[in-house]
């Protein structure tokens, strides 16, 4: 997966996942890097807002959702509270119908201060999890009719 670039403007940065992130055959529970990726380049607070979208498509029997966190990479931990349920689907549908498939699109924030002691390296990681049938799509994705995007302001 590439990386995306940022776009840096005196204490702000701006980037968009590059590429669509595919989580359909990733194992239940496994965190994935993105390429979406910004550089906060000097110490001090910044304030992190992330826009993430993501498709899901699933069969009878499937509680499914998608998670994205933002991840230091430079420090190798967590951004606090940055964990943001992205899109959930539980369906089941009555015996006495036929199956159905449903699919949906959704877009979930991240909005986090974030205190750093120097210049870091912040990543966008996606996380599928899943009961019953595995999900036929899980993906994070960013086009022209929604973007998965990551943002940074520096404030003090």
């Amino acid at each position: 997966m590439g990386t995306s670039s940022s776009i840096r403007i005196s204490g702000h940065g701006y980037a968009e996942l590059p590429a669509v992130v595919d989580l359909t055959d990733t194992a239940s529970g496994t965190w994935v890097n993105t390429g979406l990726q910004v550089t906060l380049p000097v110490a001090g607070t910044y304030h992190l807002d992330a826009n993430v979208r993501a498709v899901l498509t699933v069969a009878d029997g499937t509680n499914v959702w998608i998670g994205a966190r933002l991840f230091d990479v430079t420090a190798g931990a967590v951004v606090p509270d940055s964990e943001v349920l992205v899109q959930q689907i539980d369906l089941h549908v009555s015996t006495a119908t036929p199956a159905i498939t449903q699919g949906v699109n959704q877009h979930a924030p991240i909005l986090v201060p974030y205190a750093v002691p120097g210049s870091r390296l912040v990543r966008l990681q996606a996380v599928k999890v899943y009961t019953g049938p595995a999900p036929a799509v899980a993906r994070v994705q960013s086009d022209g009719t929604g973007r998965t995007t990551l943002r940074y302001e520096r404030v003090a």
